[in-house]
């Protein structure tokens, strides 16, 4: 079944349509959550308010091509993770991280699971703006937008989380400081 019908389906309250809906973006859904939450039980309660929201809402869709369906997801998946995170504790923007980290460029290959581990350990405020800005693509101006802050903030806290994210590599001596 390609996206239309799905979405046609859903829309019709289909119940297999849905569970196909469910089944064929849950993971996709899961991860990115998972970026911004660092709670699993967090993360599964945010995951089924983004499907209940979906289903529910899916009928205002509009279909722009293939890909739609997943980004209109993934917009719920975000923006419903960053109210999460707002209702269970403020996300604050730290101003302190090391000074002296060299911003040199490397050829070493690092584990996909020290990043992982470096972001799960990474302030709220960094993580949240890293994962806007870096994965999801968004302008410091929609994260302005999004998280209620000004653009020069979204844009320190940015460098603040490059700046956190090679301070970490350095400390693992995965990253070159000379």
């Amino acid at each position: 079944m390609n996206e239309k019908e799905l979405i046609k389906k859903c829309s019709q309250m289909d119940l297999r349509a849905q569970r196909a809906f469910y089944d064929l973006y849950y993971k996709d859904v899961f991860r990115l959550a998972r970026r911004y939450l660092s709670d699993y039980h967090e993360t599964e309660d945010v995951v089924v308010t983004v499907f209940n929201k979906a289903l529910k809402n899916i009928t205002h869709f509009e279909y722009r091509g293939k890909g739609s369906l997943k980004k209109w997801l993934n917009t719920i998946a975000i923006n419903e993770s960053i109210k999460s995170l707002k209702k269970i504790r403020p996300i604050t923007y730290m101003e302190e991280v090391p000074e002296n980290i060299p911003l040199q460029t490397s050829n070493v290959r690092i584990d996909i699971e020290i990043i992982h581990k470096i972001l799960n350990t990474m302030p709220v405020g960094y993580r949240t703006v890293f994962n806007l800005y870096a994965i999801d693509q968004y302008s410091h101006s929609e994260i302005a937008e999004t998280l209620n802050i000004s653009r020069n903030t979204s844009k320190s806290q940015m460098l603040k989380a490059r700046k956190y994210i090679l301070h970490q590599l350095n400390k693992k001596k995965l990253y070159g400081t000379g």
